[in-house]
């Protein structure tokens, strides 16, 4: 699932936490807005893009370092274990929190960054 683009692909700060109700998960990424946001989850896999973008102002051309706008978020994570709806999603200030419910009986799902 590879996708060229002009800008920088970052994987986001993530924490994951499996609880006993579901599994959270928070992902730091900076600048992004929901209409940038796209999650999926397909079979086991959710994928997570995003796109940040902070141009630099004419005036400021010169700039000789430039890490925090302009980037594409990239996240895929590899569950394993039941998993059921709904998944609830919020984009707050830059940080994405999930939350994945464990169904009925189902705990300890591992989870793999990929």
């Amino acid at each position: 699932m590879s996708t060229k683009t002009l800008y920088p692909q970052v994987r986001p700060a993530t924490d994951i936490v499996d609880t006993e109700n579901g599994v959270h998960i928070r992902a730091n990424m900076p600048g992004v807005t929901e209409k940038d946001l796209h999650c999926t989850l397909q079979g086991n896999t959710l994928h997570i893009t995003a796109s940040s973008r902070c141009p630099v102002p004419h005036e400021e051309r010169d700039v000789m370092v430039l890490e925090f706008g302009n980037v594409e978020f990239r996240l895929d994570i590899a569950m394993g274990g039941s998993l059921s709806a709904p998944v609830e999603t919020t984009l707050d200030k830059g940080v994405l929190s999930i939350f994945l419910p464990h169904q009925a009986g189902g705990h300890n799902t591992p989870v793999t960054l990929l």
